[in-house]
């Protein structure tokens, strides 16, 4: 992975054929921009390497999520960046003590390691019932694209070794969760319900959690759009804590 360093800054960055499958050209991302310590002649002399190395790989399109500071968005903003979106990073440190919740598990749905077969029916849940994400709020993104980059991102997780789990109501798919866990730490990447079954989001969320519990985690992270205020109301009420909030930048060459 390609990294800069700048006096107290340092720039990390890598591409994503992921992006690349959905769009047809080189992409990248800057994973890493600490330049909280950096005045903006730093961060611009950062952005100008990256470029470089952008040119050099023939990037056609750069993102990255950076934690707000004046600084920072100035700069950006300088280095042709424009804004497209903005999230919050969230977590529970207390999932072994979120057994209130279980009285909102509905009878009947059913969460359960989602079967090959299943693929399709969450690829397409999530291309036309997913709407929030850095790709689907950059204005200068059709839909369509957006919807591709999210088929495409559930074979991703499922080769990445993910955990896939389906949510069933007799017989029928009708939402998802996708996490990856470390001892006692669970990453949640992905939940939902189809538009039509919105009211089971809530039991979906709450036998995620238990799912959880019963395994022994004890902490759970997420990030979630800023723009998904449904979502963020559903996390409030599971009682996550809001950890920060990251802007997303874009760059189109």
């Amino acid at each position: 992975m390609p990294s800069f360093t700048q006096d107290a800054a340092v720039l990390e960055c890598r591409r994503t054929p992921w992006d690349e499958r959905v769009f047809g050209h080189p992409c990248a991302e800057i994973t890493r921009l600490d330049a909280a310590a950096a005045d903006d002649a730093a961060i611009a002399s950062l952005l100008a390497r990256f470029d470089e190395w952008a040119a050099q790989e023939g990037v056609r399109f750069a993102y990255g999520r950076f934690t707000p500071t004046p600084s920072g968005k100035r700069t950006l903003h300088q280095a042709g960046f424009y804004f497209a979106e903005a999230s919050y990073r969230i977590r529970h440190t207390r999932i072994q003590s979120t057994e209130a919740f279980d009285r909102l598990i509905r009878p009947g749905p059913m969460l359960e390691p989602a079967r090959e077969d299943d693929y399709p029916a969450l690829q397409d849940i999530l291309a036309a019932d997913f709407h929030h994400g850095r790709i689907h709020e950059d204005p200068w993104v059709s839909p369509e694209e957006a919807a591709r980059r999210y088929r495409l991102w559930l074979l991703d997780l499922v080769a990445q070794k993910h955990e896939v789990l389906t949510y069933r109501l007799k017989g029928e798919v009708i939402g998802l969760h996708v996490q990856r866990a470390t001892d006692t730490v669970a990453d949640l990447v992905l939940t939902g319900v189809k538009r039509s079954h919105a009211l089971l989001g809530v039991p979906l969320w709450a036998e995620a959690l238990r799912l959880n519990r019963l395994r022994g985690i004890r902490e759970a992270h997420t990030l979630i759009s800023a723009a998904n205020v449904p979502i963020l109301n559903l996390y409030r009420r599971f009682e996550f804590q809001f950890d920060a909030l990251l802007l997303g930048f874009h760059k189109r060459y």
